[in-house]
């Protein structure tokens, strides 16, 4: 221990060249730095002045293009998962007998609390039942009327209950803030049948959450977005929400860039989302001869907005700047985001250069002023920073040098005229050289859990479900006998750095190399939902990856390695398995067995890739598999059924 001691101060040591301390270099630095900048802004101000306007406007874009579909994309991410965990709830799903004390308008109401951004909460039933909660405390005095509301009304519950002729009579209740009831209206011959709507079918044809394009609400003659999910109960329905649009139209106006920008958005079939003068073509719309639709991108035909979307021909993303009638220039941006599977939103955005030139002037001036006040005020200030900083960094040395036992000391060291940070350079020279040697041998994820002492450096474990993967090399006996020890290492080294890329992109744990096979696991030492669909994703880029170097292979003229996978999922003891003095995080149990034998079973099936049962249930939504049989592995006493993973559904 006494000569680990002498070699560190030999290592950090400085250098008999001359050297300043951590104090002194940090202010005659910051001090140059500080003049360096103040000439460099008097040189470069008329030069940078166009640059900077565009580059401004680009910022400003940017900001104006996040805030809008950040807003969008939140709002909807909120209310698809609302909707979600409704339409499996028991008070919406369980029954198809909706009344006005259904338990489902309690949920509903706490749903609008909840997410102010929703309009309506609604569940249709198959037998043509309605119930819908909707809140009437934010439109405005013209879809108050539209429903009829009286003034003190906060939410109108509607409800729809078939008649034995088929019949759709609908009764709206209006509650006060305090759900006491203040008004009441019977629409005997209402006829709203909410099955015959798109987003219903659509829903119930896909089986699962949908965003629809916007539209006008015909109760309320406002732009909306329906989400919509199928019920998980014992009845069939739909529950949606809707977000309406016509305050977010506003907001987006009050993001626009520059005094005179524009912002426009609108959907894949060119419906207006958001357009200064939105409320206008609403309003207009809903006098439509045959029936009330958003207004729609392709009416505006004058002025530099028409002008860039004439010039866009179709591209999703288009930017550049353009001269309208009068001789001003503009800056403008087309691009696209998504509204929600399978639909898109573009967002047009127009600027005006000179909104911007003004600004940059005036940041420029200042700036010239703050750093010649800089200049006078740093002095001080910087001295006792760097004094400061000097002792934090003698500290952080002293905790860096304890890493020093992970790993032999580093043979090149960080140099410095700064004793301090020479002395860091060559602590952390250590403790990085030790990590990254550490996570050569042992998985990374692993490595870092181990690091914040987030798992135990103790032997055992514990009970986890996760999913194995085993590899194998078809016919690798024979081939290595006919191959030279040298070029084999070296081709095996190739045919491993494929496959651990494979399962690394979709976070693997490397549990070991076993001759010419692999074990992976997912799910530990980090959770991962997804741990299923990780691993066949991975196995099914491992093969095409493998196929792609066989090429190589051939070309060279090695022989190609034909790999056979095995999948499994299941419980699995989880931990270190070894001895005190050295151990391997791995995982044990049948779990892993069966996943081996899979891959085995590869040669009796001539197939690729086989999936336990268990694999096939859990992602046979999103990938392909071909049924083989029933069988009993090798070892074990209960019949599997196999499958053969294809590749990812289209």
């Amino acid at each position: 221990m006494a000569t680990q001691e002498v070699q560190l101060k030999e290592l950090v040591r400085p250098s008999d060249r001359l050297t300043l301390t951590f104090r002194t270099s940090i202010t005659v630095a910051v001090m140059a730095f500080i003049i360096a900048l103040a000439a460099l802004l008097i040189a470069i101000q008329v030069q940078a002045l166009h640059w900077a306007t565009k580059e401004a406007a680009s910022a400003y874009m940017d900001a104006t293009s996040a805030k809008a579909s950040g807003r969008l994309q939140t709002e909807m991410t909120a209310i698809a998962s609302l909707v979600r965990v409704l339409a499996t709830s028991s008070s919406v799903a369980e029954s198809n007998e909706s009344t006005e004390t259904d338990p489902a308008i309690a949920l509903f109401k706490a749903a609008l609390q909840e997410l102010p951004q929703i309009d309506s909460i609604c569940v249709a039933f198959e037998n043509g039942a309605w119930l819908q909660v909707r809140r009437t405390s934010d439109l405005n005095e013209e879809q108050r009327a539209k429903l009829r509301a009286t003034p003190q009304a906060d939410i109108a519950i509607n409800s729809i209950h078939p008649g034995p002729g088929g019949e759709l009579p609908m009764r709206r209740i209006f509650e006060d803030r305090q759900g006491n009831d203040v008004g009441q209206l019977d629409l005997w011959k209402y006829g709203y049948d909410d099955r015959k709507q798109p987003w219903y079918h659509d829903t119930m044809k896909a089986d699962q959450l949908l965003v629809s394009l916007p539209y006008l609400s015909s109760s309320i003659g406002a732009p909306v977005i329906t989400i919509s999910a199928p019920l998980r109960g014992k009845v069939p329905g739909v529950l949606a929400a809707n977000l309406k649009l016509d305050t977010f139209s506003d907001f987006v106006q009050t993001q626009r860039p520059g005094k005179h920008g524009t912002v426009l958005i609108f959907d894949s079939t060119g419906s207006l989302i958001a357009d200064p003068d939105f409320a206008q073509l609403v309003t207009s719309a809903m006098t439509h001869p045959s029936q009330p639709q958003l207004p729609n991108i392709k009416e505006i035909n004058s002025g530099v907005a028409a002008a860039v979307l004439r010039g866009a021909h179709g591209r999703e993303h288009y930017d550049g700047n353009i001269r309208d009638d009068q001789g001003n220039d503009y800056l403008f941006r087309l691009a696209k985001f998504p509204l929600g599977e399978p639909y898109n939103v573009s967002i047009l955005l127009v600027g005006a250069q000179g909104d911007f030139a003004q600004n940059i002037r005036r940041l420029q001036f200042t700036g010239l002023i703050l750093a010649t006040i800089a200049a006078a005020v740093f002095i001080p200030a910087v001295w006792i920073f760097g004094s400061r900083m000097s002792l934090s960094l003698k500290a952080l040395t002293a905790e860096a040098v304890k890493l020093q036992n992970l790993a032999e000391p580093a043979p090149k060291l960080v140099v410095s005229r700064i004793r301090e940070i020479h002395e860091l350079g060559s602590a952390m020279s250590l403790a990085q050289r030790a990590i990254w040697s550490f996570a050569r041998f042992v998985p990374k994820k692993l490595v870092q859990r181990v690091i914040d002492n987030s798992i135990a450096t103790e032997l055992g474990g514990v009970r986890e479900e996760i999913t194995v993967l085993f590899t194998d090399v078809r016919d690798f006996t024979t081939i290595a006998e006919s191959v030279d020890p040298d070029t084999l290492m070296h081709q095996m080294s190739r045919y491993f750095s494929v496959l651990a890329e494979a399962v690394l992109a979709e976070g693997g744990t490397i549990d070991k190399f076993i001759g010419d096979a692999m074990m992976v696991f997912w799910n530990a030492p980090n959770p991962q939902p997804d741990h299923v669909e990780r691993a066949c994703r991975a196995a099914v880029a491992a093969r095409l990856a493998c196929e792609k170097l066989n090429a190589q292979f051939e070309s060279e003229g090695l022989k190609p390695f034909f790999t056979r996978f095995g999948i499994h999922v299941g419980d699995a003891v989880v931990g270190n398995l070894g001895s005190a003095e050295r151990m391997n995080y791995t995982a044990l149990g049948n779990t892993v067995n069966l996943a081996a034998r899979l891959e085995g079973l590869n040669k009796q099936f001539g197939t690729a890739i086989l999936v336990s049962e268990g694999v096939y249930l859990r992602v046979r939504h999103c990938f392909l598999f071909r049924s083989i049989e029933s069988v009993i592995a090798k070892g074990m006493t209960k019949a599997t059924r196999i499958f053969e993973l294809i590749g990812a559904a289209t």
